[in-house]
């Protein structure tokens, strides 16, 4: 019988990242946000995934949900990469 490897979530987390304030931007909206990173941890755990949080604090954009698929363009610079991966 075939051993099933785990799955490995490749995305990262809060605890992957240990800048005390962390930027939430979203150029399509013009908003632009700093947090706290003890008070993300706090809500949502060391272990949530940025793309997680990227999508409840994006609650409510209407281009979230798209016939197309995701297009809201929120993102954190935190992470190196930009919604269009550049």
């Amino acid at each position: 019988m075939a051993r099933l490897e785990p799955i490995k979530d490749l995305d990262p987390r809060l605890r992957d990242r240990r800048e005390p304030i962390i930027e939430f931007i979203c150029p399509q909206c013009d908003r632009h946000c700093t947090l706290e990173r003890k008070l993300l941890v706090k809500v949502f755990g060391a272990s949530m995934t940025f793309a997680v949080i990227r999508r409840r604090m994006a609650m409510g954009c209407e281009r979230m949900q798209t016939p197309e698929g995701d297009k809201c363009g929120a993102y954190f610079p935190c992470l190196a990469e930009g919604p269009d991966g550049s």
